[in-house]
């Protein structure tokens, strides 16, 4: 039963002092638990006066404005002492008999009126009651106030605001917005599906009239010494043009400048050389071959392994000059690849020539198009995530095709990760077998119970809790494990999921920045043979990321903390108990706002009010943090473990069980040196274990709860970016960073260089995907540090491209694999969470993180030089 149901059974038909002696008893006794918990008053905050001085103050002007409040505000019992006062000197029937005649006369004067400015749920709770709607008496200086004001009559309905001709009226508004809403919706499905239908005519049309592009792929035999291998290319290149070897070659691919760089960029090991010639006619009228472009330079692994060592794939692309395209221009020119080097042995390797690729300008161009129309589509969410990323792969390659470089179907399925995609599909299958179980309940129950069911220990914990277990763990695995858990929390404790979802993204994030193994991006970059090979290893990378993931977690924590500084913002559906409470906290202040306060009466009167509203707002603030009392909180505790408690427990065991062999495994094969089978093998090795050992019947209801539009996502965009590098705009973005690089005058050098790679490496990574864009950056660090006559540290450049690109993720909705996870699982339990939630709430917190780990590194590698 509802308070105004309450405070209506409360309101006696024919005032006496009996029944009203009875009605403030009752009350008394029946809100005695709630006014000893409301009575605690802090300092600095008004207290009621006591009785004995409240009853010797009280005088005939002070009960006149005590009885022009409405009933329940006097026969509450913070105003007991009036009404015994008033009970003393006029009898016990003189306050309510005037409260009838009052109502009476109103009743006779003035037709009720409607709440104004309220929603319907409570407007109608006030309907027949003794609550007024208050205006303030202008004229008298006193507080004011922002509340709802109103004139002094009932709450009941007013028959002619709600007439049938209004009525009527109303229908007819309606109606015509309901209307005007369909004929809008009509149009923007019509618009939707002619902008489709134009694509699709344009993709069809271009895929269908340009052909796949075949490319020269040729092994190519490498003599030792100067004389090497000429290869000719009997197509000539009539643009741009890329050259791809497949070898035994180290890291750090960099160009042998010619002149006085030779002496100093000279590294000492052996090189493979790739230098293009073209042929000229002599006076004899004979063709003679000259050097034309710089030559390609590739460092080659130690002689005693060239023969066992894994083949790496290395692309180079040539810029076509004006004199390269005049010389090309004749009829009888010919172009060829001089091979050799100054190894040992010969070489044997496998060569690809692209004699056309797309320019690096207008690809970088239309890369951006592309995206724009990608975070476009997400933004306005007028497709749903998958078909959106289906849209821009097709489109992407149509992109490719007007330039005739088409890709064919064997390179597409080559830019696919089937590594993910393969372990997200296992892991997937793994969470919902355990799902069966009840486990994600009953670690739900726990964590409120070690929170104590406050709401913001509750998110600190989950937070921290992902962000160790993401720097053991990937980050995609780490949401995959707690993503659920924290969801069934947030529903135990009414509260919205999507807040504490994107928290747990933010940190796992954060987490797998800490070490080499905890993300694919610190993988890629503690396993690349350059680094490694200059001294970078397991405590030396965490030593250095340690105060720059301390650094982002506290200011994660301080600015979830801020930006929900209301937390009826995080709660899903508010209990009725806290809407009571307001409502009442409303009544109150409404009377209140009623008293003027031109006279010593009136602020006696005033101060009872504030007295009480001030408890009350007490009272919500206690249980705006949680739960209110610790009785509330054992009884919610002792309910959810009876209703939430492991459902099976043999099957617990067994999953259980597979998932710590598979969680071992993924340890043990993140260290580079014993790394022997790719993750996704694991994790479907551990699934297949757990299907034998369970011998399950129901195979196709479970496969049919595999999220296979989060896989077909994955797939889509994988293809995407593939496209958008081959376009050009990630080589756009490293020769930039490199050009502004170069250009600083050498004292400044590091410092320009740690910003650069910092900044660019995240914002890249807040629009890209971030694997890509450490792939393409730590090429870009290696070549820099590489050029002995830059004199740049290699560790600098290497944290800020790992925090750059960990941070960075945090961006968008879709800069990691784990953010997209993450979504897909919510999404699945109910939860859509939409990009442009996810950036306005994320966005700022990334670029605050990243600012602060830009003062880090250059307080600890510019100032204090902890190379």
């Amino acid at each position: 039963m509802g308070l105004w149901e309450t405070l209506r059974q409360l309101r006696p038909a024919n005032p006496s002092s009996g029944r009203c002696n009875i009605e403030l008893q009752r009350r008394c006794n029946s809100n005695s638990n709630s006014n000893k918990a409301n009575q605690t008053v802090h300092q600095g905050q008004v207290q009621p006066l006591p009785e004995a001085q409240q009853l010797s103050e009280v005088t005939e002007q002070t009960l006149q404005v005590w009885r022009a409040l409405p009933a329940e505000i006097r026969h509450d019992p913070s105003m007991a002492s009036f009404q015994m006062e008033n009970e003393r000197i006029h009898g016990s029937t003189a306050g309510d008999s005037e409260e009838g005649g009052e109502e009476k006369e109103e009743g006779e004067e003035n037709t009720p009126s409607r709440l104004q400015e309220m929603p319907d749920g409570i407007a109608s709770s006030y309907a027949g009651s003794d609550f007024l709607d208050i205006k303030l008496k202008p004229g008298c200086d006193g507080d004011k106030s922002t509340d709802d004001e109103a004139t002094t009559t009932h709450s009941d309905q007013d028959p002619q605001a709600n007439g049938p001709g209004n009525a009527k009226s109303l229908a007819r508004r309606i109606h015509h917005r309901s209307k005007r809403s369909k004929e809008q919706l009509q149009r923007d499905k019509l618009w939707k599906r002619c902008g489709l239908l134009s694509f699709w005519g344009l993709a069809a049309i271009v895929l269908i009239t340009v052909g796949e592009k075949h490319l020269l792929e040729k092994i190519v035999q490498v003599p030792q010494g100067e004389q090497g291998k000429f290869f000719q290319l009997d197509q000539k290149p009539t643009g741009d043009f890329r050259l791809k070897l497949h070898g035994a070659f180290g890291e750090s691919p960099t160009l042998l400048f010619t002149g006085d760089h030779n002496e100093n960029e000279t590294l000492s090991h052996s090189f493979l050389i790739v230098q293009p010639q073209i042929s000229i006619l002599d006076r004899n009228q004979s063709q003679v071959f000259r050097d034309i472009l710089e030559p390609w330079q590739l460092p080659l692994l130690a002689e005693d392994e060239l023969d066992n060592a894994a083949a790496v794939s290395r692309n180079h692309t040539y810029y076509m000059t004006t004199e390269l395209k005049d010389l090309l221009a004749h009829k009888d020119s010919r172009i060829r690849l001089h091979i050799y080097s100054d190894a040992g042995k010969d070489l044997a390797i496998e060569l690809s020539y692209n004699p056309l690729i797309v320019n690096t300008r207008t690809g970088s161009i239309l890369a951006g198009i592309i995206l724009l129309i990608f975070y476009g589509l997400l933004v306005s969410e007028q497709l749903e995530r998958p078909f959106a990323a289906m849209i821009c792969s097709v489109l992407s390659v149509t992109a490719l095709a007007v330039f005739h470089d088409r890709p064919n179907m064997e390179e597409i399925k080559e830019w696919i990760d089937m590594e993910l995609l393969t372990l997200l599909f296992s892991m997937m299958i793994l969470i919902l077998i355990l799902t069966e179980t009840g486990v994600f309940d009953y670690l739900a129950v726990v964590c409120f119970e070690m929170s104590g069911g406050k709401i913001w220990p509750m998110i600190y914990s989950l937070c921290l809790t992902t962000c160790l277990v993401s720097s053991i763990l990937d980050n995609m695995t780490t949401v995959l494990l707690l993503t659920p858990v924290a969801i069934r929390l947030c529903e135990v404790m009414q509260l919205d999921p999507i807040p504490v979802v994107m928290g747990i993204i933010v940190h796992a994030n954060i987490g797998g920045a800490l070490t080499p193994i905890g993300d694919p991006i610190s993988i890629i970059i503690s396993s690349n043979h350059f680094i490694v090979g200059n001294g970078i290893n397991f405590l030396t990378f965490v030593a250095h990321m340690l105060p720059g993931v301390l650094l982002a977690l506290v200011q994660s924590c301080i600015y979830l903390r801020l930006y929900y500084r209301n937390i009826d913002e995080l709660r899903l559906n508010e209990p009725k108990e806290l809407r009571e409470l307001r409502r009442e906290i409303k009544v109150w202040q409404r009377a209140l706002n009623a008293v003027a306060s031109c006279s010593k009466d009136a602020q006696l009167v005033r101060g009872t009010l504030q007295s009480r509203v001030k408890q009350l707002k007490r009272t919500l603030r206690r249980q705006n943090r949680g739960v209110g009392s610790s009785e509330i909180y054992t009884s919610t505790l002792d309910e959810l473990k009876q209703k939430y408690p492991i459902k099976n427990k043999r099957l617990l065991l067994q999953s259980v069980g597979t998932l710590i062999f598979v969680l071992v495994c993924f340890l043990i094969q993140s260290v580079p040196h014993w790394r022997t089978l790719p993750l996704g093998w694991v994790a479907l090795l551990g699934v297949i274990l757990l299907l034998i050992v369970l011998n399950r019947d129901d195979m196709e209801h479970l496969i049919h709860r595999v999220e296979w539009t989060t896989l077909l996502f994955f797939a889509a965009m994988f293809v995407m970016m593939e496209c958008v590098e081959r376009l050009g705009l990630l080589v756009s973005i490293g020769e930039l960073t490199e050009h502004v690089i170069l250009t600083v005058d050498k004292h400044h050098r590091l410092t320009v260089a740690i910003f650069m790679i910092l900044w660019t490496s995240a914002l890249a990574s807040s629009v890209l995907d971030s694997i890509p864009v450490t792939a393409m950056m730590v090429k870009l660090v290696t070549s820099l540090v590489a050029k002995q006559s830059l004199e740049l540290p290699l560790q600098p450049l290497v944290w800020a491209l790992t925090l750059g690109t960990s941070l960075g993720g945090n961006g968008t909705l879709y800069g990691a694999s784990a953010n997209v996870i993450a979504a897909g699982i919510a999404e699945q339990h109910g939860y859509k969470l939409s990009f442009t939630r996810y950036l306005k709430t994320v966005l700022p917190m990334m670029l605050g993180q990243v600012t602060l780990v830009t003062v880090y590194l250059m307080l600890s590698h510019v100032v204090f030089n902890w190379n």
